[in-house]
């Protein structure tokens, strides 16, 4: 999937970019970042960086969306990987806080992955497009202590903590 993102990444935070920080907003709201390191895994431009104070690592397999993010984390404390999400490089439980937007309906994997970078009593974030709803048993078997936030957005955002 990584080459239509390859194709729109110059234009991609103008296509998409107000849509996508209202979902970043919630999501942070709803599993605030906290003081340790913060995975943003299929971060695209980079648009959550702005909205999380802690050590940023942004995680994509498109190398342009990468190189959009690189102008957004300059001059901060953050690091980004070319990676697939569903396999991601990194030790087990590196992360305090996951946040995966609009990532999961093309990385099925991604959740169970996620939980293995994941800290104890971190929080994972991730959102699902409702046109795929068809996904979220799928999702919430996977994730300890679920909890869905429906608000007035194109994506469900699914809260797990782990135990």
């Amino acid at each position: 999937m990584s080459l239509s993102y390859d194709l729109i990444a110059e234009a991609y935070d103008e296509l998409y970019g107000e849509e996508q920080e209202a979902k970043h907003r919630e999501a942070v709201r709803a599993a605030p970042p906290g003081q340790g390191p913060v995975l943003d895994a299929g971060c695209g431009t980079g648009l959550l960086a702005k909205l999380i104070d802690a050590y940023y690592v942004g995680l994509d397999k498109s190398l342009p969306m990468l190189k959009k993010a690189r102008e957004k984390v300059r001059n901060r404390l953050a690091d980004l990987v070319c990676a697939d999400a569903q396999k991601m490089p990194f030790r087990p439980q590196a992360f305090t806080t996951i946040y995966s937007i609009t990532v999961v309906h093309e990385a099925p994997n991604l959740t169970r992955e996620a939980l293995t970078t994941l800290k104890e009593g971190g929080h994972l974030a991730i959102t699902l497009l409702k046109k795929r709803r068809e996904m979220l048993p799928h999702i919430l078997r996977q994730l300890p202590n679920p909890k869905v936030i429906d608000e007035d957005l194109k994506d469900l955002i699914i809260i797990g903590r782990k135990a």
